[in-house]
């Protein structure tokens, strides 16, 4: 067995990691109970979680009260239902507060954001999924309403293809097995859009796509070159499909996008 001191469990696919000796379950059904909640569902009852990860009630009810005691989730009194506690912000601010990107680009998101009308967000990746750690809107923004904490798929998106190319070529690997395993159907449907965009970012910086995400959404993505607070990360720009066209995000779009990530790598001293 690897030197637990040197194991990366990142580097593990689900069956591993819960096989691994040093895998504490309780704690990782706890994390999987606030993983329920979402945006369109910000509400949940016993039952609702119970069947969503195959968990018995009375093991929720456990699970639950812990998490209420430490502020993690709140319990309405007239429906019994739970939903996400204050303590979830406060575990998740110092991450935010440490990616200096946020700084480095707020006023230049803004700027493109109002060119484009549409919005702008960088991405990192939560295991299998892209998730948002900052976005840039302007009030006449395309429907994708984006904010910090949204995810999206790694294969289908513009800014998911960025972000696997952002990593280290070994790592990458190791993601695109998994990815593989565990979206077999995605994997089979996208792996050819996922190489040429691979293809895209080495000859033009950045990789467009079209109508695979949403048809209706069509996004440009830019990776960062180095890993920021530990990170890697990728920013993109999405706008309705039915407004632009393939030679508008590659001639004007996807080159101020470009110049915007650059601008920002500068500031913070890359």
């Amino acid at each position: 067995m690897p030197n637990e001191n040197h194991l990366d469990p990142g580097a593990l696919d689900s069956g591993a990691l819960e096989s691994h000796p040093s895998f504490a379950s309780t704690l990782a059904n706890g994390l999987a109970v606030l993983g329920c909640f979402s945006a369109s569902e910000p509400w949940l009852s016993n039952r609702d979680i119970a069947l969503r990860l195959g968990l018995t009630k009375p093991t929720v009810s456990r699970l639950a009260f812990t998490l209420i005691g430490l502020g993690y989730l709140r319990r309405d009194k007239l429906t019994g239902k739970y939903l996400l506690g204050p303590a979830v912000l406060s575990l998740g601010y110092p991450l935010l507060s440490q990616l200096t990107i946020r700084q480095a680009a707020a006023d230049d998101m803004l700027e493109l954001a109002r060119y484009a009308r549409g919005p702008i967000s960088v991405g990192a990746r939560d295991r299998l999924q892209v998730v948002y750690v900052e976005t840039s809107q302007w009030k006449e923004t395309n429907s994708t309403k984006p904010g910090i904490g949204s995810t999206r798929p790694l294969l289908r998106t513009a800014i998911g293809r960025a972000l696997l190319y952002a990593h280290p070529i070994e790592e990458r690997r190791i993601l695109e097995q998994h990815l593989s395993q565990a979206l077999p159907e995605e994997w089979r449907d996208y792996s050819s859009g996922l190489s040429a965009a691979y293809e895209e970012i080495v000859t033009k910086g950045f990789c467009t796509v079209t109508g695979e995400w949403q048809p209706t959404l069509a996004a440009v993505a830019v990776p960062l070159r180095h890993p920021v607070g530990g990170l890697w990360l990728a920013v993109n720009l999405t706008v309705p499909s039915y407004s632009t066209t393939q030679e508008q995000l590659d001639q004007d779009l996807g080159p101020r996008l470009l110049e915007l990530v650059r601008r920002m790598e500068q500031r913070m001293g890359h």
